[in-house]
């Protein structure tokens, strides 16, 4: 029961912060800070779209790393294994995509 009020707690409060943040930014484009968060939004995207491969990968091997706990007796089972494995081959197409995409970040 606590754990389920804590989790419950946790999105009222996740929630509030989103609207919280979604009105401050309206607020300040009111207030003509609209082309500053433009300007923002464009460096945060740049950053982002450097950072997703190493997201990727360090993904990828959070997987593999399961994947070995999953053959370890009492640690995993026949579905956590197959999920598991589902799970790594749609990063490696995820991988496979942004490399033909980018192929100068090789």
């Amino acid at each position: 029961m606590m754990g389920f009020l804590m989790f419950a707690g946790f999105v009222v409060f996740a929630f509030t912060f989103a609207i919280g943040m979604w009105a401050l930014g309206r607020w300040l484009r009111r207030k003509g800070y609209g082309p500053q968060l433009d300007k923002l939004d464009r460096q945060y995207t740049a950053l982002q779209l450097r950072v997703s491969p190493l997201a990727m990968s360090a993904s990828y091997r959070m997987f593999v790393g399961t994947k070995a706990l999953n053959r370890l007796p009492l640690l995993g089972s026949k579905t956590n294994a197959n999920l598991n494995q589902q799970v790594l081959i749609a990063i490696q197409a995820a991988q496979q995509s942004q490399q033909h995409e980018h192929p100068a970040n090789r």
